[in-house]
This record gives structure tokens, sequence and C-alpha cells, in this order.
């Protein structure tokens, strides 16, 4: 079947909401969800369900329901409005891949799908497929952190690439010469899509780690990257400085400009030089080398 039928009902108030989906339910409903609204709560952008006593409610059918049964409904709840659409059945990741092509992840550094040929033969190739996870190189956060490495020597360097989603940063800094690269991803998803990435870019000196940068507890790394948002930065620090060997050096992005500040009153850098300052759209990253003791 080519398409499928959502009967969209709104304003719908909160006392309403179960006898409506029970009353679509017994009448061959297949699923009903319902629009929200959030809030941020704190920097590391937990959010809050807004409640509203005027919701909407997608209902939706595999074949279209009959007209009577609108105006059953109707009659029933009077006070909600009931409009039926048709919606086209689509492959969505299908629909996505048409649009996601190579392109330049940094200077010499090109990001290849898996399912494309590579548009040059001189720079640098990383082949990804990102699946269900998070991280294709085309976030600012990505690039910037992405450009900094290519400001490093990496050749026999230790890596530690915190939170590595699919790998795309790991997988560039073996490409680049790194002796060895511990990633640490907590997500199941991510961490299965960055092992497959790892293999079809035939990484040997990587390795997909499944606990969080508390746990890491050896080597000191030459270079960590901590492409994460703000808050949690700060509350690692203490973590990424542990890791990061003297002289080494620590890359932060994932730091909205607005938030630059409170980020750097938050973020004891006494122990580091700032080398570089980047910034992309509205996401700034820092390029840090830490002190010898």
């Amino acid at each position: 079947m080519n398409h499928y039928f959502v009967v969209v009902a709104s304003p719908v108030s909160e006392h309403l909401e179960d006898p409506i989906s029970g009353f679509f339910f017994e009448n061959g409903a297949e699923g009903i969800s319902e629009k929200l609204d959030f809030k941020q709560l704190d920097s590391q952008y937990n959010v809050e369900t807004q409640s509203s006593d005027h919701k909407i409610l997608n209902i939706y059918f595999s074949e279209r329901p009959n007209e009577n049964l609108l105006f059953k409904a109707a009659s029933l709840f009077s006070e909600v409005h009931f409009e039926i659409e048709q919606q086209e059945n689509k492959d969505w990741m299908h629909e996505w891949k048409k649009g996601f092509h190579s392109f330049a992840l940094a200077p010499g550094v090109q990001v290849v799908p898996s399912w494309e040929k590579p548009q040059s033969n001189s720079d640098l190739k990383i082949f990804i497929d990102p699946g269900m996870a998070f991280g294709t190189g085309t976030h600012a956060t990505t690039q910037i952190a992405a450009e900094a490495l290519s400001t490093l020597s990496l050749q026999g360097l230790k890596v530690l690439d915190v939170g590595t989603g699919t790998a795309i940063l790991a997988i560039l800094c073996e490409m680049k010469g790194a002796s060895l690269v511990h990633a640490t991803e907590i997500e199941d998803i991510a961490r299965e899509v960055a092992k497959e990435n790892i293999l079809l870019n035939s990484c040997k000196k990587t390795v997909i780690l499944n606990h969080q940068i508390e746990e890491v507890s050896s080597p000191l790394f030459d270079v960590v990257i901590a492409n994460i948002i703000d808050g949690v930065l700060i509350n690692i620090q203490k973590d990424l400085s542990r890791c990061t060997s003297p002289a080494g050096y620590l890359i932060l992005t994932g730091i909205l400009e607005e938030r630059e500040t409170h980020f750097l009153n938050e973020f004891d850098l006494s122990l580091f030089t700032k080398v570089s300052r980047w910034q992309k759209d509205e996401w700034v990253g820092f390029l840090l080398q830490k002190v010898p003791s």
C-alpha cells in the first residue's frame, strides 16, 4: 500500500484524551500519537514535557476510515474537530540517503557515504554508514573537531575520542597516523554502528569502548577529543584533564556561542593553554594544550 490515513483531532482536552483514544482503537485505529511541547531544563539539555489542555492527536489507519466514523466521533466529542489526511508511505532511510552525498569534512578529508563513489582521488576518504546513530560529519561541531585535528600531527600519538557516535573522528585519527585510538560510546546502537564503520574503513588501531570516560584508567592520551554538549563537558572536565598527557592536546566542542562565557567560567582552564578557537554557525570549539607539570 502506497499511503496511509491520519485522523487529526484538535483541540483535545485532557479528560477527553482517553475516551477519544479508546473510541478510535475500537473502530480500527492502528496507532495514536500526541504532539508534545518541551522546555529545556538545564545546560545538559534535559527536557520536560509541557502539559496542555489543548492537545493534538494523530490517529493512524492503514485504510481510509468511513465518513460515518467521523460523524459519530463529532457527535460524541462535539468540542473537538476531526479531519482526515492522506499520507504517502515512504522508505525514510532511502529518502534520507538521497540527500546525503560526499563532502569535505576538513581540508584534505572527504566523507563518503558507503553507498556512493568518492569524488576525489587525492583526499583521505572516510566511508560512513550512520544507520540510526548520530554523526554523519555534517554537523558544525564535528567539522570544528576535524579542523582542529587537521592542525596537529597525529603520527604515532595515542588518541581518546569521548562519545564517538559513528566513530567518524576516531577513524580520521587513525587515518592521520595515530598509533592507538580509544573511543568511548555508551549508546548501544551508536556503538554497533561505530564498530561497523571501523570495519568499513579497515581500521586496525581503533577500539570502541562501552563505558564512560570515568572508567578510562590508562593510558594517558596525547590527544583527547570531546564533541559533546557544554553542560556535559563541564561535568566531566576533571576526567578530560586526567586523561590528557602533559603537553597533550584537548579538543572541546559542542558549545553554543551564547553559552561560551558561561562555559569558560565553569570549565577550569588553569592546567591548559588556549591554542585556537573555532566557530561554525552558532557553535564554538577550542584546541587546548595541557601545561607540562
